[in-house]
């Protein structure tokens, strides 16, 4: 399984934001606002980094009863929905840095976390590649619409960057293993769409199916997708797309 320095992406996600002078007057400013969206991401960020195996094993570590485990699922394959919806919905309420946040913190619990999504992936079939790629425009949707957002200036720059990173993760999450699933179901022969459990979606597995060696396809088509919705960060999300291709495939 293809490993992107999983606790890397939870602390940068946190020192960024802690850097931001604009951002910490607004924490002081909003404490309420901001109490709840770490409520949003902080279950499942604990659920990370506490390095457990399953929800069960989470739970029995902090001495909570088991049959919390739907929250925890929530909180965690939850952020498939969470984490864009959230942002959009902040965002067009003005809340443009806290809707980041669940943005950035809700995509590296994603990437922390792939088992969820692939065995969804499983389940629903091509279906759900469609669902995820849909998942992802209320993010594309909010970085076009920047400049009724925030003035331009260095703060700009900064949160565009920091939301086509997490379109970018969200997209390595989500996007690319349904996409692998999706070329199965579309592409390969039935004897090979049986031993679609045994076929590592992140890496490899090509032989099985050669259709699979275009799963990455989809970091392209979004970094052109974001490329578009913010033309300035071209470069920037080029040289991005390159690091997550290149993470994948190590």
């Amino acid at each position: 399984m293809v490993q992107m320095s999983d606790e890397y992406i939870l602390d940068d996600v946190v020192e960024t934001f802690s850097d931001e002078d604009t951002l910490m007057s607004d924490i002081r400013n909003n404490p309420v606002k901001w109490l709840l969206s770490l409520a949003v991401v902080g279950p499942g960020m604990a659920y990370t980094m506490s390095e457990q195996a399953s929800y069960e094993a989470a739970l029995n570590g902090w001495g909570l009863p088991t049959g919390l485990e739907w929250i925890l699922a929530v909180f965690v394959t939850g952020q498939l929905l969470i984490a864009p919806l959230s942002c959009y919905f902040l965002a067009r309420t003005g809340n443009v840095a806290s809707g980041l946040f669940i943005a950035m913190g809700g995509s590296a619990i994603l990437v922390a976390n792939p088992d969820e999504i692939a065995q969804f992936s499983e389940a629903f079939g091509w279906p759900f590649f469609l669902f995820c790629v849909a998942l992802s425009a209320p993010m594309l949707l909010v970085l076009k619409n920047k400049k009724k957002l925030l003035d331009p200036g260095k703060e700009r720059t900064t949160w565009c960057t920091l939301l086509s990173t997490a379109i970018m993760m969200y997209t390595v999450a989500a996007i690319v293993p349904s996409a692998g699933v999706a070329l199965i179901d579309v592409s390969c022969e039935d004897d090979t769409g049986a031993l679609l459990s045994e076929v590592d979606i992140f890496a490899g597995a090509t032989d099985a199916c050669e259709a699979l060696q275009y799963r990455y396809a989809p970091v392209l088509g979004m970094a052109a997708a974001i490329g578009w919705a913010w033309p300035r960060g071209k470069k920037i999300i080029d040289d991005l797309s390159d690091d997550f291709l290149d993470g994948l495939k190590d």
